[in-house]
């Protein structure tokens, strides 16, 4: 029981943090990023969207810092859970995986996470 706690403390510690890192990097550019060659539709999408990005990275910001602090944890995994997916969907659209496996964290660490607190979400399903 102590093992899954530890190991679910450190998960949520390392996908806020991978949180915080990312949108960070949106603003400052100091890791590298290439998102590849992009099929036109996606390219459409990111000129649809582009306006919200920033506010995009700055609710990941508040997220990550939730996550590393634990606050209110169960919730923000529920919230965190449809941007993972659509995340993943992205990655995946521009057709390079390898540009995909920090999606493919997210997603995992999210979705892990959530069966870490399943019983906190039973209510949730119940009538």
């Amino acid at each position: 029981m102590k093992n899954n706690q530890l190991l679910k403390t450190w998960l949520r510690i390392i996908l806020g943090l991978f949180l915080i890192v990312y949108a960070l990097n949106q603003y400052f550019h100091f890791l590298p990023t290439s998102y590849g060659e992009m099929p036109d539709s996606t390219m459409d999408f990111l000129d649809a969207v582009v306006v919200y990005l920033p506010f995009l990275y700055f609710f990941e910001i508040i997220l990550g810092l939730f996550l590393v602090f634990n606050k209110w944890t169960p919730f923000l995994l529920l919230v965190l859970f449809p941007l993972s997916v659509a995340f993943l969907i992205f990655s995946i659209s521009n057709q390079d995986f390898l540009d995909a496996l920090p999606a493919f964290v997210v997603a995992l660490l999210n979705f892990v996470l959530l069966l870490f607190e399943k019983e906190k979400y039973k209510p949730l399903f119940q009538k």
